[in-house]
This record gives C-alpha cells, sequence and structure tokens, in this order.
C-alpha cells in the first residue's frame, strides 16, 4: 500500500486555452459574487452597527431576582448567577454532571490526504501537470469521507463512528428569576474538563466498558492506545458549569428573546461573568468591525482571482514561450491586484453613498484619485515616439 501516489498529466496548447475559457467564466462570476458581497457587506455593517447604537440606547438594567411584567418585549441587562435544578445525564456512559452544557467530544484516527501539484509549461504552449497525493494518519474531530481520495481502495476510512458525538442541554436553567434557552447557553463560554477516572470508568455499562480504556484525561475505543488503528477513537467530556453570566436580550415573560431593533436585526448579547451593558454593546461594536474587514478581504480576493481567471486566455496563448508566459502572468497578476484595489474601494464607495454618504464621497474621491496616478504613472513610462 503506497502512502504517496504521483501523477503526471499533459496538457496541449489547445486544451490549455479552451480550460482557460471555462476559467474565465468561472471568473466572471467571482467578479460579480465580489461585487455584490462587497455592496451586501457595507449595508450588514452599517444596519448592525445601528442596531447595536438602537439598543445601547435603549436597554435597561434589571435584576435578575425578580421578573417585572412591565418589562416585557423591553430590551433589557440582566446579570447573575445561573442554576439547574436537575444534573445533565449521558446515559451511554451512565455520566450525571450538574451544568448547562455536557458535551461527549470524540477524536478518530483516520487517514488523511493532502494533495500538491506543480506545473512545468512546455515549448509549444503544452503544460505537464504533476499531481501527489500523500497520505497520513492523523486524529481528528470530524469524520473524513474517504470515498473522494485518489487511492480510497487502500485508504478507506469507516463509514460512521462507532460512538458519535453528543450534546446533552439542559431543559431548566435559570438565571435568577430567569428562565435560559437553548440559544442563550450555547453562547456561553467556559467549559471545563472533565478526567476520565477510575470511577467514571465503573459506572459505564458493561458491554461498552468491555470495548474501551483509560488513556490519560480520555476513554479510548480500541486495542491498544500505543499503537492506534484506523478507526479508533478518544472520547472526552466537557461540562459547563452553573456561574455568573450576563444577558442583553428582550424580556420575554420569565426569559428571553431575540430583541428586534427598528431596522429589523436582532440583539441578543450573552458573556460570561457580570458584565456591564456599555461593555457587552461595545465588544458587539468591535465584533462586526472584526467581521466587516473579514468580509472586505474575502471580497477583494474573490474580485482579485476573479481577474486573473477572465485574463486566462491571454495568458495561455503566452506561454506558446514559456519565459514571456511567466512574464505576461506576474504582469497580469499585478494588473488585476490594482484594479481589484480601485474597484474594491469604488464598490464600498458607493454603498457609502448609499449607507454613509460623506465617508462614501471620499473612499470615491481616493479611488479616482489612485486611478490618475496609475494613468499617469503608465504615461511617463511610455517612451515617446522618436
Amino acid at each position: 500500500m503506497a502512502n504517496v501516489i504521483t501523477e503526471v498529466t499533459n496538457q496541449s496548447i489547445f486544451g490549455r486555452i479552451g480550460r482557460s475559457f471555462v476559467g474565465m467564466l468561472v471568473g466572471l462570476a467571482l467578479l460579480i459574487g465580489s461585487v455584490v458581497l462587497l455592496f451586501w457587506n457595507e449595508g450588514r455593517a452599517v444596519a448592525t452597527a445601528k442596531s447595536l447604537r438602537e439598543g445601547a440606547a435603549t436597554v435597561i438594567d434589571v435584576p435578575s431576582d425578580n421578573v417585572n411584567p412591565a418589562n416585557d418585549s423591553k430590551l433589557v441587562h440582566v446579570t447573575g448567577d445561573t442554576a439547574v435544578s436537575e444534573p445533565l445525564e449521558d446515559s451511554a456512559f451512565n455520566i450525571s454532571e450538574s451544568g448547562l452544557r455536557l458535551r461527549r467530544n470524540i477524536q478518530v484516527y483516520e487517514w488523511k490526504e493532502k494533495k500538491e501539484t506543480k506545473s512545468r509549461d512546455k515549448i509549444g504552449g503544452g503544460k505537464e501537470t504533476t499531481t501527489t497525493y500523500t497520505y497520513e494518519k492523523v486524529w481528528a474531530s470530524e469524520l473524513i469521507r474517504s470515498s473522494s481520495f485518489k487511492s480510497s481502495e487502500d485508504h478507506e476510512n469507516p463509514p460512521r463512528l462507532e460512538i458519535p458525538k453528543k450534546e446533552f442541554v439542559a431543559k431548566n436553567a435559570t438565571l435568577g428569576q430567569f428562565k435560559l434557552t437553548a440559544q442563550i447557553i450555547e453562547k456561553i463560554s467556559g467549559d471545563e474538563s472533565l478526567e476520565a477516572t477510575k470511577e467514571r470508568f465503573s459506572r459505564i455499562p458493561e458491554d461498552l466498558q468491555s470495548k474501551l480504556k483509560i488513556d490519560g484525561d480520555h476513554f479510548y475505543l480500541g486495542a491498544d492506545p500505543t499503537t492506534p488503528e484506523i478507526g479508533d477513537e478518544k472520547i472526552s467530556f466537557t461540562i459547563l458549569r452553573p456561574g455568573t453570566v450576563s444577558v442583553v436580550a428582550a424580556q420575554t415573560k420569565q426569559s428571553f428573546t431575540p430583541y428586534v431593533t427598528r431596522n429589523e436585526r436582532e440583539i441578543e448579547l450573552v458573556e460570561a461573568g457580570n458584565v456591564s451593558a456599555p461593555q457587552m454593546f461595545a465588544h458587539a461594536q468591535a465584533a462586526n468591525r472584526t467581521l466587516t474587514w473579514i468580509l472586505r478581504a474575502a471580497g477583494f480576493a474573490a474580485m482579485f482571482f476573479g481577474g486573473m481567471l477572465v485574463l486566462g486566455p491571454i495568458s495561455s496563448l503566452a506561454h506558446i514561450l514559456p519565459f514571456l508566459g511567466s512574464l505576461v502572468e506576474i504582469g497580469f497578476a499585478v494588473v488585476a491586484f490594482l484594479l481589484s484595489a480601485v474597484v474594491s474601494l469604488l464598490v464600498i464607495g458607493i454603498a457609502w453613498i448609499v449607507y454613509r454618504p460623506l465617508m462614501g464621497v471620499i473612499l470615491i474621491v481616493v479611488a479616482i484619485a489612485c486611478m490618475i496616478l496609475l494613468k499617469r504613472l503608465h504615461t511617463r513610462r511610455t517612451p515617446a515616439p522618436a
């Protein structure tokens, strides 16, 4: 059984050009998608920031030990200690713990495929591609489908986990006199590990216990932890204990629901510990800014790669001479990068004209200035005719 497989394929100039036209269609789709993403992202960012400002201005602090019906449907900030009346149970392992959330975590020993591709241009415009598939055994939290492997017959992963991961959430959790929903519990951080002790091992039902071993801080499903085999599993548990939690949401009777702002955005903020309402809204605004920049970068990257694919047919023709094709690709990469930066600024500027008029005009002016600068640089580099 080979764990490294090398495949060499050759492509003619005609096949390369034909494939580049298919890539051009994909590139056009990426360009359109990047423009839509960038425009939508600015609207999302502004709407989210506006809703958070509205929430920060209207939220009221209420005690956790007294539910006032007059606050129904209002945006409230509550801080207090959580509690549960019944323990959480994983019947498969006979584990019973007092907590808001109990998770059974799984790691499976399986094959992982790594694909590495290298291309070499040939004289005449053809291309030789060498693809290397490397297989290694890893511990992973998700089951990898081996049916898509290049060598799936010799590197087969189990079709399913013998012991699947599972989550148990308290149905009777409270924050003072308020009832906590599963949606709010999901947003609370601070899980701690449950050690795989001999006492916990002794409580496991015999039919499952016979397949398990204690290995460090987890249970091991397999013959020998020192020499794992494909399909072996590590099972561990984490528990979210009751503690101090802060919530900003709409009060709905004795519980919480997301608060809907005037621009139809939802607010439901949850943090572990005693966190004031201004701090929670500041954290939410910071998270919104981070997401905005991530999506801006994604839109720019999609526009850049889309531009490279659109220029693909010209690049393929230039590869008739390998050195010429490399130079053309470098030139196209520079052009695509600069154009993507300018167009991204224009799209964001136009979006801001709709959502933030003043900043939008400034961005468009900057984009136009960049275009004028690029044109002047090009003019200076172009030699005057004799």
